[in-house]
């Protein structure tokens, strides 16, 4: 009867810490998440997802420790801004090791969980389609931070994963917006494409 007891209670602590560990660790089940941004997302050499309307492309090349973004803004290659309300292609690859490009929510720290993501694999090359919401801007902005969630080494100089961070600078749509956007951007503006969902 004993051995019995202790069966059941092993077994209700692992499905307990399965449960637990699933809702704690799926980036879907956080408050802030809303289904009208996750306008798709795909795998390593799939085709483009089906997007209807116009869309911004935005290169991110991975690499021991930092993202560099195409278009950027002028003198920061780790800081790209884009226009909320157009979807925003990422079209993400590494060039060493695998890096996770990750982005958090909206906010001035970056710690407040994360909004969505894409691994980077050496030799592949994989996207993620994300709709910036217009939020409350402050000075026309919102700070989105992005981080690599795949631990991808250090240096001895103290650099490394810990520190591979970058910006993403969302302005309203519209004419205002490409004007800042136009403007941080040195006039190099994100590709827009006009797709037809299929």
């Amino acid at each position: 009867m004993k051995k019995r007891n202790v069966l059941v209670a092993w077994t209700l602590i692992l499905f307990l810490t399965v449960v637990v560990l699933e809702v704690v660790y799926t980036p879907y089940d956080y408050a802030g998440y809303q289904i009208a941004n996750n306008v798709g997302e795909g795998v390593a050499q799939a085709d483009y997802p089906p997007i209807q309307g116009p869309y911004q492309v935005v290169y991110v090349t991975c690499e021991q420790w930092q993202f560099l973004f195409s278009p950027h803004v002028v003198g920061a290659p780790t800081v790209t801004v884009v226009q909320a309300g157009v979807p925003v292609l990422f079209i993400v690859r590494s060039m060493d090791v695998t890096h996770g490009f990750y982005v958090n929510t909206e906010g001035n720290f970056a710690t407040q969980g994360i909004q969505f993501g894409v691994m980077a694999v050496p030799g592949y090359t994989d996207f993620v389609t994300w709709n910036f919401q217009p939020t409350v801007f402050q000075g026309n902005q919102s700070l989105y931070h992005v981080m690599c969630s795949e631990y991808c080494g250090v240096t001895a100089q103290g650099l490394g994963h810990p520190w591979m961070d970058a910006l993403i600078i969302v302005v309203p749509h519209g004419s205002a917006g490409v004007a800042l956007q136009s403007k941080m951007l040195g006039g190099n503006l994100p590709e827009i494409l006009n797709g037809s969902a299929s």
